[in-house]
């Protein structure tokens, strides 16, 4: 019983912590946030922080797990039977577009303009690594496709990295179902063009 009563205090304080990191990515951007910044929004010691942290560094990889949970959620659900080679990868964006905006406060400091170049930078790599699993399941390495499989990948991912930090940074103006209809509508003839050539 103990131990459940540390676990939960363990993970209300982490979940202060992260949400005091992100109201200040939001506020002042990273770069200018100092951990007693984040000490003083949590309203936590200083012993506190380092009992669970290194630094705010170490902080911010924390908050990355929320994407990680997303891709385990659509793992649980995978598409229809012969789907997922051809249009896996459309779902995947619809769940991103989808995630983001219920977690908006999330994404926007970490791909909005505040987040800076280095939590851009950090959280591009590691999106990037969990879709580029995700999409070479998808897509097929054939030697007779017009584009390289590596290629393919890039472009998608950069591609829709672009156009998620530009809905976030104005405010998501329009819904994720039409944000995913206009990506798919932008992007999906030169994924299919670069498929062209498979017999």
């Amino acid at each position: 019983m103990g131990q459940i009563k540390m676990d939960r205090r363990v993970q209300r304080t982490r979940q202060l912590l992260g949400a005091a990191l992100l109201a200040l990515i939001v506020e002042k951007g990273y770069a200018a946030i100092t951990v007693q910044d984040i000490l003083d929004r949590a309203n936590l010691g200083r012993s506190t922080f380092y009992a669970h942290f290194r630094d705010k560094d170490d902080l911010l990889a924390g908050e990355f797990e929320h994407f990680k949970e997303l891709f385990e959620q659509f793992d649980a659900q995978p598409p229809a039977e012969g789907q997922r080679r051809r249009s896996g990868e459309c779902s995947l964006s619809l769940a991103f577009f989808r995630h983001a905006g219920e977690q908006h406060r999330l994404y926007k400091a970490m791909v909005g303009k505040s987040g800076g170049e280095t939590v851009r930078k950090l959280l591009y790599q590691y999106i990037s690594g969990l879709m580029k699993s995700h999409l070479e399941q998808s897509i097929p390495d054939d030697e007779n496709m017009a584009v390289p499989r590596e290629v393919v990948v890039h472009y998608f991912i950069s591609s829709f990295l672009a156009l998620l930090t530009y809905w976030l940074d104005n405010d998501m103006p329009y819904s994720p179902e039409k944000m995913d209809a206009m990506f798919q509508q932008l992007v999906m003839p030169g994924v299919k063009a670069a498929l062209g050539n498979q017999k």
